[in-house]
């Protein structure tokens, strides 16, 4: 609340309920949601379902999955026209923010993959110039924790994201902190191409923001050498923000807070992927010039 954003943007593992038995499940999801209304009830939080939301306990007689967090956090996948609240689409400000579901059937044909498909032919990028995802397990990740858990996704999913112009991904799952170069993976297969990423301009960067505070402590083992494609790495508890200036560019902070104090540890400046082309800043500055005079660009905060 502080920041001051507009929204908040969460990648899982919320409660980690999963930790305790019967009666004592649902005790910590209402005591995790009273901890966070002083935000939710005032800040749009945009949430993702992490492995911990899954709660198959058939122990205890519980096998429906996502149970309690989709009984207490609904979302408005409908609006999107997705067929299920794990993976959704949502309008805030100037960005198209896509909601994924790691631990729900991705591949050819499955309703995710269908939507997913649909949704990205469906963001206009006059009206919503920035294009970010969300998702649980990251696709790129050089941490020991989880390594290669986002490859699946990964092999399904990077063309589109590259076709179109996604500009940033955000995931969690690795509880530390980690921002990749623009890269790719594309141009593999069985047969021959590339077997490693290589760098891309028409790439999104790769963050992994999964530092926010959980009941596991921190993943401290990277692979050692860090690998090319990862610009910046670290484990330390910590949270991000970024900043939307205008339609072209954004300021991006990583904040270590270990011991509670703020520390803007990792900056840049995020250049719109789509409005970033040489062509399109031509029309923008055509198009826009009277506004751009006229008016103060508005800013969001995430």
């Amino acid at each position: 609340m502080q920041s001051g954003a507009k929204s908040v943007l969460f990648v899982g593992d919320l409660s980690y309920a999963d930790r305790y038995e019967y009666n004592d499940v649902g005790v910590r999801w209402d005591t995790w949601g009273r901890f966070v209304e002083q935000s939710a009830a005032y800040q749009p939080w945009i949430w993702s379902a992490g492995n911990h939301e899954i709660e198959y306990f058939p122990n205890m007689g519980e096998v429906v999955p996502f149970k309690s967090f989709l009984y207490r956090y609904p979302t408005p996948y409908q609006v999107s026209r997705s067929s299920n609240p794990l993976w959704y689409a949502i309008r805030r400000a100037s960005s198209h923010i896509i909601v994924l579901s790691s631990y729900s059937p991705f591949v050819k044909y499955t309703p995710q993959w269908h939507w997913l498909k649909q949704e990205l032919k469906n963001v206009n990028r006059e009206k919503t110039p920035w294009l970010i995802v969300l998702m649980h397990v990251p696709i790129y990740n050089s941490n020991e924790a989880h390594f290669m858990e986002g490859e699946s996704m990964r092999s399904v999913f990077e063309r589109w994201f590259i076709k179109h112009r996604v500009d940033v991904i955000f995931a969690g799952h690795v509880h530390a902190y980690e921002r990749s170069y623009r890269i790719s993976n594309i141009h593999y297969n069985v047969s021959g191409g590339d077997a490693y990423p290589v760098p891309d301009k028409t790439a999104p960067i790769y963050i992994t923001v999964g530092d926010g505070g959980n009941q596991e402590g921190l993943a401290s083992r990277f692979r050692d050498p860090q690998p090319d494609y990862s610009a910046f790495r670290e484990a330390s508890y910590g949270h991000s923000t970024l900043e939307i200036k205008n339609r072209t560019h954004a300021i991006y902070h990583w904040n270590r807070n270990d011991d509670g104090i703020k520390v803007t540890t990792d900056s840049f400046t995020l250049h719109n992927q789509y409005w970033g082309s040489a062509r399109r800043r031509r029309k923008l500055n055509k198009n826009h010039l009277h506004s751009v005079i006229s008016e103060r660009p508005s800013t969001a905060r995430f």
